[in-house]
């Protein structure tokens, strides 16, 4: 996973945890792609304070989900969720001749609905 789309998840998945403080900065940095100088005019600290606590969040976030592993998780429902659609196509396209028209474009629904959850 990038680098940038890993640090969006942290902090979507582990944001609340974090101190207001810390979540608007690690914000501005990353994602509105602010410079510490201009985060640090804006919060009215020095570079190097926003500097260390961008690190220190980082490294927080890092460990909640190494802890808690919430990330690992969603990525491996979402290709387990892949998989069964997949699946379900392939079922579709070897048996779904047999089938009825109304089942047929029910089923291709359901599996397009599974694929969008």
């Amino acid at each position: 996973m990038k680098d940038v789309a890993r640090r969006a998840f942290l902090l979507d998945f582990y944001g609340p945890l974090l101190t207001e403080k810390q979540r608007d900065i690690y914000e501005w940095y990353y994602q509105q792609d602010l410079s510490l100088g201009e985060i640090s005019q804006f919060a009215q600290v020095s570079r190097n304070a926003v500097y260390d606590l961008v690190s220190r969040t980082d490294e927080k976030l890092e460990r909640y989900e190494k802890a808690l592993g919430l990330i690992a998780a969603n990525e491996r429902q979402e290709t387990a969720k892949e998989e069964l659609a997949g699946g379900f196509e392939d079922w579709l396209a070897a048996n779904g001749e047999g089938l009825k028209t109304e089942a047929r474009e029910a089923l291709a629904a359901l599996i397009s609905r599974l694929r969008e959850a």
